[in-house]
Formats: structure tokens, C-alpha cells, sequence
């Protein structure tokens, strides 16, 4: 029995969307890499600021203990936390206040902030399939036709969503370093506390030298008590 292989018929218009929709997902893979390499950067940064906070009184030896390192480290870690993040606080405070104002005026409350007709999204391009799509055992998914959707223009309407969705996304942003520098001074945190006051027989052979002198005082109390 022959069996007819599946045949792939493919517009002009639906190889142009293909393409596109490739370059839309490799820009975003990279965009996506970068973004972690930045993050990593930003968490070892922030990881020797807690080195920093810390120093003084590990050095000093003011602080004899890893419970009290962790507990001084915390609450210096929280102080500086506050510190950062109330000014993304106040940001998106703001966007609230004027997006109440602007919903409060025209009495709409289901006001949606990046709609392309009043709101962010008539700044952007945006597209859309005329048509519907089909396949069946001979043809793969067509598209008809990818039209724009939306041109980037300016409305009066949206003055709101053009003050709203900058200090959101602004916020956003800056709240998510904050809390990533956060946990990141954490993590050191508990990373110093261990190399400086954990002690570790990793190595130790009971044969080998002493690299420690002992105390001829308790040598003597040890060999009474004996």
C-alpha cells in the first residue's frame, strides 16, 4: 500500500512569518542570556557588599561567634534593603495615585492600562492573523495573512497609561535588583560565617605535626587530672 507523504505548502506570506517569529524567539534567548549574565554580576556585586557591611567587627573581633555574625549581619543586610527599595516604593505609589485619578475622572474602573485603543499599548506596533488557520493531512498550518494590527501614535485619552506603565515597569525593575541584592548579601551572609567561625578537621591527620602550639598550662592540667 503506498502511503502519500504529508505535503507542506507554505505561502509567501506564511515563510515571512516563520522567519519573523525566528528572529522574535533567537532575540529573545539572547535577551534572556544577557539578562542572566547581568543578574550574576549584580549577586556577586552585592555579595561583597555584605563583606563590607561585616567587616569591621569580624576583624575587631567584636563579634566572637557565628550566631552573632548572622544576627549582625541581618539586621544590617534589612537596614540597607529599606534603604534601596523605598524609592521603586514611592515610583509605583505614584503610578497608583494617578491611575486612581485618571479611573476616578472618567468613572471606568476596568481601564485596561495597555489597551491599543487608550492606554500603553497604542505606542507599540502590533499584529494579528487575518483569517483563520488551517491544516489537514496534506497541508501544514497556513496562515492567510499577517497584517499590523496597530501603528505606534499617541492618543489624549491614554495620557494616564503614558505615566502609569513607565513608573510600573520602572519599579518593577528596580524592586526585583533590590530584592535580588537582598538575597544575595544573605547567601554571603552565611557563607562567611562558616569560613570564619566553622571549624573543619577536613585533612586532619592525628600523625602529622601539630601546626598549633599547645598551651603548656593546660598540658600541665591535663597530665594532673591524669
Amino acid at each position: 500500500m503506498n502511503i502519500n507523504p504529508i505535503l507542506i505548502t507554505l505561502s509567501e506570506n506564511d515563510k515571512r512569518m516563520i522567519f519573523a517569529i525566528l528572529i522574535v524567539v533567537i532575540l529573545a534567548l539572547v535577551l534572556i542570556g544577557y539578562l542572566g549574565y547581568l543578574l550574576t554580576k549584580l549577586m556577586k556585586w552585592q555579595g561583597k557588599k555584605m563583606d563590607t557591611l561585616i567587616h569591621d567587627v569580624v576583624v575587631t573581633r567584636v563579634i566572637k561567634d557565628k550566631k552573632h555574625l548572622i544576627s549582625y549581619g541581618r539586621k544590617k543586610n534589612w537596614a540597607l534593603f529599606f534603604k534601596q527599595a523605598y524609592i521603586p516604593v514611592i515610583i509605583a505609589l505614584v503610578g497608583l495615585i494617578v491611575l486612581f485619578i485618571r479611573n476616578g475622572i472618567t468613572n471606568d474602573w476596568s481601564y485596561n492600562l495597555f489597551s491599543t485603543e487608550n492606554g500603553f499599548g497604542t505606542i507599540f506596533f502590533t499584529w494579528k492573523v487575518s483569517g483563520e488557520m488551517t491544516g489537514d493531512a496534506t497541508t501544514l498550518i497556513r496562515f492567510n495573512k499577517l497584517v499590523v494590527d496597530n501603528y505606534p501614535h499617541m492618543v489624549a485619552s491614554a495620557w494616564a497609561s503614558y505615566i502609569v506603565a513607565p513608573c510600573f515597569l520602572v519599579s518593577g525593575v528596580w524592586y526585583f535588583i533590590v530584592v535580588s541584592s537582598l538575597l544575595a548579601r544573605t547567601i554571603k551572609l552565611y557563607k562567611r560565617s562558616k569560613e570564619v567561625f566553622e571549624k573543619s578537621l577536613d585533612g586532619f591527620n592525628q600523625s602529622s605535626p601539630s601546626p598549633v602550639k599547645p598551651n603548656n598550662e593546660e598540658v600541665a592540667k591535663t597530665t594532673e587530672n591524669n
